[in-house]
């Protein structure tokens, strides 16, 4: 479930658990729950993949929608805790060009 970090003086973050896999069965799923959290007030996203092992093209396809929802919205976006297995692919991808993304 996504969690926000209020706090008076500083912007709030939205952190988006990737709740295990983002892999083809899963991505709708958590497509959907994203984007319902990202319609409340946030300064920046958090894609958190510390549960996430795998991620295939489906999960690319979702972080990339996710981090140009963003850009539209003008939020701020980023990637933590992904495994070297990930960061592997996202460097592949050239993810990191885009956005930072965060190594466990």
């Amino acid at each position: 479930m996504p969690s926000t970090n209020p706090s008076s003086n500083d912007p709030v973050t939205l952190r988006i658990p990737s709740g295990g896999n983002l892999v083809a069965s899963t991505v709708e799923a958590r497509r959907k729950a994203a984007m319902e959290a990202l319609a409340a007030p946030c300064a920046e996203a958090v894609l958190d993949l510390a549960e996430a092992e795998v991620v295939d093209s489906l999960g690319i396809t979702l972080i990339l929608g996710l981090f140009k929802t963003c850009q539209q919205r003008k939020i701020g976006f980023r990637v933590e805790g992904a495994n070297a297995d990930l960061m592997r692919v996202f460097k592949l991808f050239s993810l990191p060009k885009l956005f930072p993304i965060v190594e466990r």
